[in-house]
């Protein structure tokens, strides 16, 4: 049996490649637009709405004529689409008009022939006649003729910038001069040897102007190139596009007008000029102090958003005890930054004035670690004013990581060794899998094949694809058990050659 659709297919303008008519001895009953293929007398019917509509079999619509050939147009207005072909005369004397609203297109040569002989036609024109060598026919605004052919033309030039175009006619006399408005370009001498006339130009510097630049980066320079194919070719360049390095070296002291120099890389030799970065990877890493903090209201900002321009080596003394982070900090506590633009306590180097360890009453220097690996791992750690507390709290646990192999869940052992356990989430997925979904391909080559998934219920869905082309294809699939479905194909197909993926539904 044949896969069921209950609904219109929209194939949405693609193709339906390698498609075989519906053979059929047997008209059905009439659908409007159904096309079948009738065994009997081997041709292609559609229903109208009213009967099948047979084709002729052999390519074309069913009609008098011979075959190969125009049929022959027996009335004076034959219908040809939303067009009429108009008759006149008979026989072969027969004149043919095309009444339409649009145009008469021929896809091949258009060839006419008067006598009705072979190469003998010609084009006609409204006299009936078929010109002269070398005319043309032309409109004269009442009727198509054969005209001569014109000879005369105008010669021109396109005139340069806003200047306009001028004609040239025989007899005149095209000049290229020195312009004061035009300075620079320079015409030689002409010279000329057969029918071509060579016109030299040159650059001249008379006449231009003397001036600094007002924008060196749009400002250009010309210069010539003297080496290689393009030898003494002129070219040009932004005034700016020149490196320093292009010059000839100083021979006095280099006035940089009260402007800085940047991008320069660091010291190589004892002479070179120092950078700012050289200078600063000297001194860095070494204690400067910069000053008092006070920790209770935590000035200057060292802890809550500090200055990125802090530096490795920056010091500051408590002047006033608070909490330094989550470190509890005295009077006399020094604090050193371990890097540059520090964020965070483990960042910073903490010196104890005058503080002992603590004890369960008396704030002081301690450390609370969670034990761990072990029965005590998720237990979670928390420190104010020199207090741990340690507990569970997993509902508070801020996300730090969407990758998927680093997330884990707490869970809790419930055999012999009742220890709490991190599940990988991987785990979790391949479980639900496992229960909700099979994939596999058919065993053996056949029309049936069954597919065992174990999924313990008949509410499944059927996907199927082809192995070698990963396209997916479609067969009848029947839910045979709540343990298995059975794939059934038109044909023998080879083992391996479909895959289907089942999953649980509800």
């Amino acid at each position: 049996m044949a896969i069921a659709f209950l609904d219109d297919i929209n194939l949405n303008d693609n193709q339906a490649e390698n498609l075989v008519i519906q053979r059929i001895g047997t008209l059905p009953t009439g659908v409007e637009a159904k096309i079948v293929y009738d065994n009997g007398s081997n041709t292609i019917k559609y229903y109208n709405g009213t009967g099948w509509i047979e084709l002729d079999g052999l390519g074309g619509l069913a009609g008098s004529g011979t075959v190969g050939t125009v049929p022959v147009f027996v009335t004076n207005t034959t219908t040809l689409g939303d067009s009429s072909l108009e008759t006149t005369g008979s026989g072969s004397t027969q004149n043919f008009i095309f009444n339409t609203s649009g145009f008469v297109a021929m896809k091949g040569d258009l060839r006419v022939d008067k006598d009705l002989t072979v190469d003998q036609g010609g084009i006609y024109d409204s006299n009936n006649s078929t010109g002269t060598s070398g005319q043309l026919l032309s409109s004269t605004g009442t009727q198509i003729s054969w005209i001569n052919a014109p000879v005369s033309y105008t010669k021109w030039i396109a005139g340069g910038g806003s200047a306009t175009t001028q004609d040239v006619n025989d007899g005149d006399t095209y000049k290229l001069d020195e312009s004061t408005t035009r300075p620079g370009i320079f015409a030689e001498p002409v010279t000329k040897s057969g029918t071509t006339i060579t016109q030299p130009l040159g650059l001249f510097t008379k006449n231009m102007s003397l001036s600094s630049p007002s924008n060196y980066a749009t400002d250009i320079l010309l210069w010539g190139q003297n080496s290689g194919a393009t030898s003494y070719k002129v070219n040009r360049t932004h005034i700016d596009d020149i490196p320093v390095s292009a010059w000839g070296q100083a021979t006095a002291a280099v006035d940089m007008g009260d402007f800085g120099i940047v991008k320069v890389l660091d010291p190589v030799n004892a002479q070179d000029a120092a950078t700012k970065n050289y200078v600063d990877n000297l001194v860095v890493g070494n204690l400067t102090f910069q000053g008092g903090y006070d920790a209770s209201t935590n000035t200057p900002d060292l802890d809550s958003s500090p200055s990125a321009s802090i530096k490795k080596g920056w010091s500051y003394v408590v002047t006033v005890a608070g909490n330094f982070f989550t470190e509890a900090v005295e009077v006399g506590d020094f604090l050193i930054a371990q890097q540059d633009a520090p964020t965070l306590l483990d960042q910073w180097v903490t010196v104890q004035n005058n503080v002992g360890l603590a004890t369960a009453s008396t704030v002081g220097i301690g450390n609370v670690n969670v034990n761990g690996p072990g029965n005590l791992d998720g237990l979670r750690l928390s420190y104010s004013s020199g207090t741990a507390t340690v507990g569970v709290d997993i509902a508070n646990n801020v996300s730090t990581s969407t990758a998927i192999g680093e997330m884990l869940f707490l869970v809790y052992d419930g055999g012999d060794t009742g220890d709490n356990l991190a599940l990988p989430i991987e785990a979790v997925a391949s479980y639900v899998n496992t229960a909700n979904s099979f994939a596999g391909n058919n065993a053996s080559s056949g029309t049936s094949h069954t597919f065992t998934h174990n999924l313990g219920t008949g509410d499944v869905s059927v996907q199927l694809y082809d192995t070698s082309t990963k396209e997916t294809v479609f067969a009848k699939v029947t839910r045979t058990s709540n343990s298995a479905v059975v794939v059934t194909t038109a044909s023998s197909i080879a083992a391996g050659a479909i895959r289907a993926l089942i999953t649980k539904v509800g």
